[in-house]
Formats: structure tokens, C-alpha cells, sequence
């Protein structure tokens, strides 16, 4: 990453930061972009450069979503071949390390503690959750060449969430790592097939 692109993501950050202290200070509706800019050491004008409204910068860049190269090697059918090996690296592909993952955890919880004070800002937060649940909808179908009206790659995006939300909470627990979470996340599969598998009475 070169200089530049990490000045502007320390910038995008020293935002956030600013107006989810000032929010939780004082309340979304008694804080302006203009405080904000002015915590976070910028203009106003470069404050929308970064972010569209003051709700934006608090929503910040989470939940993380696959990229678009993650994405297409999925749909193509790697990187392994195994689905379910595949589809745990396409959940965790944005994890590149334990700092990340601790400060994606960090991140969530903040998020957390904002929509409980500002219920407002929930909708906001479905939203993005939803489009992260749609991208991998998409790649599931693609890798599997569901017919437009399967809904099998919406319940397994669907499944899939609520694995990554049991494993994060592991692993948050017990302090573990990108490859704990990767475990916890295979077996939780695992388990879930196990359970749903057919069984003679």
C-alpha cells in the first residue's frame, strides 16, 4: 500500500473515530458534520469526500464483504474445489490478520453500541449486512449454476451469516486467530450437516 492510500484510509479513520466519540457524547441529532470535520482535522468540504452524510461515518466500513477477486475465485470454483473449504476462505478472505480480525471485532461492537443508543442508524446496519448477504448469494449461485428462481444459494448466504456471527462470538471468547475462526467456522458447518442429514427412524 503506498503512501497516499494509507494517508487517506488514516483520514477515513481519524473520521469515524471522531463521530462515533462526539455521538456517543452527546447524541446523533446535537452533533453536526462540521464537528465532526473539525475533530477529525479536515474541512468539511474534505469530510464528503470520505463519507456522504454523518450517518455514514459512523456506519463506517463495516460488516466486511468479500472482494471482487475473492468473489470470482469462488464462483470459478477455488481456490481448493472442497465448497465448503471454499466458502469459509470467501467469508474470511478480508481477515488477513489477527490485528485486523481484533479491530473488525472492535468495530462491530462500537456499531453495536451506536444503533442501541441511536435506533435510527439500525436500518442502516441491516442494509449493509443484506447487501453482504446478497454478494454471497450471488457467488454461490454462480459457482453452482442455480436457476434464477432456486432459492438454494439465498438460504445457504443465509446459513451462512449466522456462521460467521456463532464463530466470530467463539472466537472473541477465547482469543483466538484468523485460523481459529476458520475452524470454528468449518465445524460449525460440519455440525449443521450432520444435524440436518438424513437419519433413518
Amino acid at each position: 500500500m503506498g503512501l497516499r492510500e494509507r494517508k487517506k484510509r488514516a483520514t477515513r479513520r481519524a473520521l469515524r473515530d471522531a463521530a462515533v466519540r462526539l455521538v456517543l457524547e452527546h447524541g446523533l441529532e446535537n452533533v453536526t458534520v462540521e464537528e465532526i470535520a473539525l475533530a477529525g482535522e479536515v474541512s468539511t468540504r474534505t469530510f464528503f469526500n470520505y463519507f456522504g452524510s454523518k450517518e455514514d461515518a459512523l456506519l463506517g466500513d463495516v460488516p466486511h464483504g468479500p472482494d471482487e477477486k475473492a468473489v470470482g475465485t469462488f464462483a470459478a470454483g477455488g481456490p481448493t474445489g472442497q465448497f465448503t473449504d471454499d466458502l469459509v476462505q470467501l467469508l474470511t478472505g478480508s481477515f488477513s490478520d489477527t490485528e485486523e480480525l481484533t479491530s473488525w471485532r472492535e468495530e462491530a461492537r462500537t456499531n453495536w453500541q451506536l444503533t442501541e443508543r441511536e435506533p435510527q442508524l439500525l436500518p442502516g446496519m441491516l442494509a449493509r449486512l443484506h447487501d453482504v448477504e446478497v454478494r454471497i448469494a450471488e457467488a454461490v449461485a454462480e459457482r453452482i449454476g442455480a436457476a434464477d428462481d432456486d432459492e438454494t444459494p439465498k438460504l445457504i448466504a443465509g446459513v451462512a451469516a449466522t456462521v460467521v456471527r456463532y464463530a466470530l462470538a467463539d472466537v472473541a471468547e477465547r482469543q483466538e486467530t484468523v485460523g481459529g475462526l476458520r475452524t470454528a467456522m468449518r465445524g460449525a458447518f460440519d455440525r449443521l450437516g450432520e444435524t440436518f442429514r438424513p437419519h433413518d427412524p
